[in-house]
């Protein structure tokens, strides 16, 4: 899949409003500017986080117990994956669950695996939708921002694109410092890679 496709990550705080419950308008903007840039042949593989911060609109994590936090999210995978399904089938677009684990990556043979599961994905019109599995192994990449340089550089990514606000999301990992030192870690592997405004109008049109 060497350069044929562009990794996308998408913060929980694009996609989630204050009341911390999915957008799905702005899911939905990110939906066409994707179907547009697929149109012109660009293959896309998606890194999307939200699921502990779906699934704790259900589950009381308020103890910040790791178990607690675990179980929210593997609820909030399906919400998540449910929404996401949703939207992109309206563009009749096929989306392909993937959780992993750092484990899962800790190996040549596995990671060669996985990257060739995902470029028949892509190869096949799917568009792979990626997030950790945190009921198995939480936080075990640090946030998604890790996870998505993992796949850019297995899957030799034409681009990184890590979509943010920058103000971070209550119920997140990640943060501005976490984003600059994977974007560092990525351009060190010579993937060129950018953090955008993911509430920008047409961002992925703009900078893809």
């Amino acid at each position: 899949m060497k350069n044929s496709a562009v990794t996308i990550k998408i913060g929980s705080s694009v996609i989630f409003t204050r009341r911390c419950t999915l957008d799905e308008n702005r899911i939905e903007d990110i939906a066409r500017q994707v179907v547009a840039l697929k149109k012109k042949g660009t293959g896309i593989v998606l890194v999307v986080s939200g699921a502990v911060a779906c699934g704790c609109a259900h589950i009381d994590i308020s103890r910040n117990r790791i178990v607690s936090r675990q179980a929210a999210a593997g609820l909030g995978q399906v919400i998540l994956n449910t929404v996401f399904q949703r939207v992109f089938a309206r563009y009749h677009v096929l989306l392909a669950q993937v959780l992993l684990t750092k484990h899962d990556l800790s190996s040549v043979p596995r990671k060669k695996q996985i990257a060739e599961v995902l470029a028949m994905h892509v190869a096949g019109g799917v568009i792979p939708f990626i997030n950790e599995n945190d009921v198995v192994e939480l936080n075990s990449f640090s946030g998604n921002d890790f996870l998505a340089k993992e796949i850019a550089s297995m899957t030799h990514a034409a681009k990184l694109v890590i979509l943010s606000t920058m103000k971070g999301s209550p119920l997140g990992v990640g943060g501005g410092e976490a984003k600059h030192r994977a974007v560092e870690n990525a351009r060190k592997l010579g993937i060129p890679t950018i953090i955008a405004d993911g509430t920008e109008k047409d961002i992925l049109l703009k900078t893809i």
